[in-house]
């Protein structure tokens, strides 16, 4: 007998809360801003989580040491998971707090359109 297994797909849901994400890019046209942002930001990390908590994590550069390890925001998959209702801090200075239209979501990749300084951007975050 032969047997086939067919590959699992994954949800929307399932291939946001599987790992942690970090910030890979973020442009708008053709300029990355990430480069832009302080060291100490970019290698925060994101966890969602099954409650549409999430989780950001201030890992070994803090911009400031009385920062906090992590700090709990929110996010919620909207519109059959073509959308991202997010709330999120990127820096000291820079939070989105908006509704971005999901790109990409998938195994490695996860990428948004959102607005950045008034501007559309696009951020794509990766696996750490």
């Amino acid at each position: 007998t032969t047997t086939t297994t067919t590959p699992t797909t994954k949800t929307a849901a399932e291939l946001i809360t599987m790992k942690n994400w970090k910030i890979n890019s973020l442009t708008s046209g053709a300029t990355d801003f990430w480069m832009l942002v302080e060291a100490c930001n970019k290698d925060n990390q994101y966890r969602f989580r099954t409650d549409d908590s999430m989780s950001i994590y201030d890992m070994t550069t803090k911009c400031n040491s009385t920062d906090p390890d992590s700090t709990a925001s929110y996010y919620k998959l909207y519109n059959n998971n073509t959308q991202l209702i997010l709330n999120m801090k990127l820096s000291s200075t820079i939070t989105i707090d908006d509704t971005t239209d999901i790109v990409t979501l998938d195994e490695n990749t996860l990428k948004i359109n959102t607005e950045y300084s008034g501007l559309p951007a696009t951020i794509t975050f990766k696996h750490p």
